[in-house]
């Protein structure tokens, strides 16, 4: 079993799901957990029904990937590089938005990705990043009243 086969991530993915139910399980012990006749179940009853849900769940997964025979390679070099043309692009979108506010990070990423990752003209590429960020601007702000984070380009434009 070499650490690129596709068992072997398979396996890392169960451990860690099944780490992060314990966390949750570990944390709901710390609070109520059952259930009180006038008020109904208390604040850790549902995390820790699915923290133990989760760890039971990946048990289960852990075995019948045991049972499989190893599969051949976890991800090609072409495939990870069409991860990581998605996957970039967005973790600077998000890691821009604190500084910058959600608008503008977004109509980047959005034009960024219409343009290169769907091969459009910058026009089009244009025309669909405006549309939908304005979209979202009218949506949010405007008609459920829920202020996304703002930045100095929302400033710069009194919106």
């Amino acid at each position: 079993m070499s650490l690129t086969d596709r068992r072997t991530m398979e396996l890392a993915t169960v451990v860690a799901i099944a780490f992060f139910g314990g966390v949750i399980v570990a944390g709901s012990l710390q609070l109520d957990t059952g259930w009180a006749a006038e008020t109904g179940p208390q604040s850790g009853y549902l995390p820790l029904r699915l923290g133990i849900a989760l760890c039971a769940v990946s048990v289960l997964l852990f075995l019948g990937i045991l049972r499989q025979p190893g599969q051949a390679v976890f991800v090609t070099r072409e495939q990870f590089k069409l991860t990581l043309a998605v996957f970039l692009p967005t973790a600077v979108l998000v890691g821009s938005m604190s500084y910058l506010g959600c608008y503008a990070p977004s109509w980047v990423y959005l034009l960024y990705m219409v343009k290169v990752q769907g091969r459009n003209s910058w026009g089009k590429s244009l025309l669909l990043a405006s549309i939908i960020i304005i979209a979202f601007y009218l949506v949010f702000d405007l008609w459920f009243k829920v202020d996304l984070a703002k930045g100095p380009v929302e400033s710069f434009l009194g919106l």
